[in-house]
């Protein structure tokens, strides 16, 4: 049994982020190309644009910026995207640890049929 939480971030019903647009900025600051983010991720670049570009439109900020270094062919993160990222880094770290203690906390029955993990039977 697994015991799990998706943060999503929508305004007027009208989806921004969550797990995999998150993601997807991850891969583009580790790689520094939306390119080869998308191409890590088994999606094409136009599917990773337009996830990115929706985003930008709700959450009314500029996620990727060109990086003048490379002819501006490259994706580089903006300061915001940058900020976004480890405010929802944070937020998983809490959830992560919030999720640990319920799950300590839990019904006994529930306990029984969960594999041992992390020392925990």
């Amino acid at each position: 049994m697994n015991f799990f939480v998706k943060i999503f971030l929508e305004e007027q019903d009208t989806y921004a982020l969550g797990p995999g647009r998150m993601e997807l900025l991850r891969s583009v600051e580790e790689l520094g190309s939306l390119r080869k983010a998308a191409q890590k991720l088994g999606m094409s670049y136009r599917w990773a644009w337009g996830r990115l570009n929706d985003a930008e439109k709700v959450l009314h900020v500029s996620l990727l910026a060109k990086d003048p270094n490379s002819g501006g062919k490259a994706k580089t993160l903006t300061p915001e995207a940058r900020e976004l990222l480890a405010w929802y880094k944070a937020i998983e770290e809490e959830m992560a640890g919030l999720l640990e203690r319920a799950a300590a906390s839990c019904p006994g029955f529930l306990k029984k049929s969960w594999p041992e993990k992390n020392g925990r039977k």
